[in-house]
């Protein structure tokens, strides 16, 4: 939490078992879900697969895009904490979403 909240990556540490694919994938999922911006690896092998969970998919980039454009469109408005499709928007996911833009390489107009 205290790198996260000082903007420092965070890098879990490596799965043992080079040939166990399904088990690195849910490990690294994990890691994700709760915060972890990448994964150390031992084998070249596991790259792909680390590679995979942690590029925004297309899914993820448009729900960050959306939340986005709709904060600053709210913001424009004098309004911080909004909704969409009855969840909360606040600073902290707004500043996720555009961590994960920057990491697709996304710049919303």
């Amino acid at each position: 939490m205290a790198a996260k909240a000082s903007h420092i990556d965070v890098i879990d540490t490596v799965f043992p078992d080079v040939n166990d694919e399904e088990g690195l994938r849910r490990e690294t999922e994990y890691a994700k879900k709760i915060g972890f911006t990448g994964k150390a690896i031992i084998n070249p092998r596991q790259i792909d697969v680390v590679h995979e969970v942690f590029t925004p998919t297309d899914e993820e980039i448009r729900k960050a895009y959306r939340i986005v454009k709709e904060f600053r469109s709210n913001s424009a408005a004098g309004i911080g904490v909004f909704a969409i499709d009855g969840k909360m928007i606040d600073a902290p996911i707004v500043a996720r979403a555009e961590y994960l833009l920057r990491l697709a390489n996304v710049t919303v107009g």
